[in-house]
């Protein structure tokens, strides 16, 4: 039983030491390691056969470049990691076990400043034993979080959703599966930059674009199928659009600040 590590790589190169270090320091030696690079760039690394090197496009964003690498991806587990980001050595020994079992796993992870390492934002309060959520509770957490899959219950990421389909995409494997489960260890840390993907010049209106797209799907019953669980959607997807506008009006009033920051101060 392999799991299929997936990352885009884009103008990535001060993020790989770590990066390789968090994949190659794991544990669960049984990984599969795809990396979509979407730069045109050359990266150096490690000839290892548990890693495939993908050409994706020339910035075409990390959904369309996870799908590309997605095809690539042979375990029966799903474990996509950004480059700016870290997990644990012990994630996937943890984690792929509960995808196995329950089809869509997570943990405590925490929300770090990528430039000096403070703790932004922690979704979930400690707790013991394993927490289980319905696609619901996954909504009404109205946070960013970063989950492990099982292979079955994998689609492929939103293409015409520009930022936050992560969300779309994890709540379409949560429905399938019919729950998501939370391990008690912090496993994972979500490293904020705002020179990142969704904090660029135009992230904001690209965010608007990205919501109104995701509330058009929802709309149309392509995610959040059940009748309950779809008003509940459109509902807290209305909310987080008005929340991005809002952040777009503190950055310009305060200057840049990361979005879990901005949310951190602002709730």
């Amino acid at each position: 039983m392999t799991t299929s590590i997936i990352t885009p790589l884009y103008h990535a190169h001060r993020h790989l030491p770590t990066l390789l270090d968090a994949v190659l320091s794991q544990t669960d030696s049984d990984w599969q390691w795809v990396v979509v690079i979407d730069d045109g760039l050359d990266y150096a690394l490690p000839t290892d056969p548990r890693i495939t090197l993908v050409r994706g496009g020339m910035g075409s964003g990390p959904n369309r470049a996870r799908n590309a690498g997605l095809v690539h991806c042979h375990g029966d587990v799903l474990l996509p990691l950004d480059a700016d980001d870290w997990m644990a050595p012990t994630r996937i020994e943890t984690l792929a076990p509960l995808a196995r079992q329950f089809g869509v796993a997570g943990d405590m992870e925490i929300t770090v400043n990528g430039v000096d390492g403070r703790h932004e934002r922690q979704v979930f309060q400690p707790f013991e034993g394993l927490k289980k959520l319905t696609p619901a509770d996954y909504l009404n957490l109205n946070a960013t979080i970063h989950l492990v899959f099982n292979r079955a219950l994998v689609t492929r990421w939103p293409e015409t959703v520009a930022l936050a389909g992560d969300t779309l995409f994890n709540l379409d494997a949560i429905e399938r599966a019919g729950q998501l489960v939370i391990a008690p260890e912090t496993l994972f840390h979500y490293r904020t930059h705002l020179d990142s993907h969704c904090h660029q010049d135009g992230s904001i209106d690209k965010a608007e674009r990205g919501y109104r797209e995701i509330l058009r799907l929802i709309r149309a019953g392509v995610i959040a199928r059940a009748p309950a669980l779809n008003a509940l959607a459109l509902e807290l997807f209305e909310h987080k659009r008005a929340t991005n506008q809002a952040y777009g009006e503190y950055c310009a009033a305060h200057g840049p600040t990361s979005f879990d920051a901005f949310l951190e101060h602002t709730t």
